[in-house]
């Protein structure tokens, strides 16, 4: 993909259109609501949801990819809709048998149907991770904080290059119960001190930032 094709798919993924659209106005009655429908997934729209994922793979350059929390893999989707030339190797996990029926029948692709801390993931470049820290999981903040990070060092476990993954952030934001919001600078002064190359984008909303870390 040269620069000139790069600029339009990115500026297509920002812009609103017809398809995105016709996908955000379809309710829990429409036979195609689970298919296509961004709320299922936990997202406002499908724009929303492309664009977080684009920020994800800033860098990537079809290498092998897990994607952990993967839902109906629309992960898999947006890469081959973003990156029309891609060849790539493709692993999705969810806990959900719903959602990875929904992916097999969507994108023909099968992922596996566990939590991802107790099933034996494959080892990629890349581990993303979209909208899987968004809910609390535990029932104090220091506990969530501290499965947070076990949580990453598990992925950062699985991967060879790098790990991608978002999060919510609490500044100058409405809370809302049963969400999880971490200040951007203490994550990225913890994983900094443990992992060195991490870089972290507080640039493109004001409610969520992307975090990567590197590995080589």
């Amino acid at each position: 993909m040269n620069q000139e094709e790069l600029t339009e798919k990115i500026t297509e993924n920002l812009s609103s259109s017809d398809r995105f659209d016709n996908w955000d106005t379809l309710t829990p009655k429409d036979s195609d609501y689970m298919m296509y429908s961004p709320a299922p997934v936990g997202y406002n729209t499908t724009a929303e949801q492309r664009f977080l994922m684009q920020n994800l793979l800033i860098g990537w350059n079809y290498e092998s990819i897990l994607d952990v929390g993967c839902g109906r893999a629309d992960l898999y989707g947006f890469i081959e809709d973003f990156y029309t030339e891609s060849t790539f190797i493709y692993h999705g996990i969810d806990h959900n048998p719903i959602m990875t029926n929904i992916a097999k029948q969507k994108y023909d692709v099968k992922c596996l149907t566990n939590p991802f801390e107790s099933a034996k993931l494959p080892e990629t470049s890349w581990v993303v991770a979209n909208g899987l820290f968004t809910q609390r999981r535990c029932e104090t903040e220091d506990e969530d904080l501290q499965k947070l990070f076990e949580d990453i060092e598990l992925l950062y476990n699985k991967a060879t290059n790098v790990v991608s993954f978002n999060l919510l952030n609490p500044i100058n934001n409405t809370h809302h119960e049963g969400f999880f919001y971490v200040h951007p600078g203490l994550v990225l002064d913890m994983l900094i001190e443990k992992y060195q190359n991490v870089v972290l984008r507080n640039n493109y909303s004001k409610d969520v930032y992307t975090v990567t870390i590197y590995k080589i």
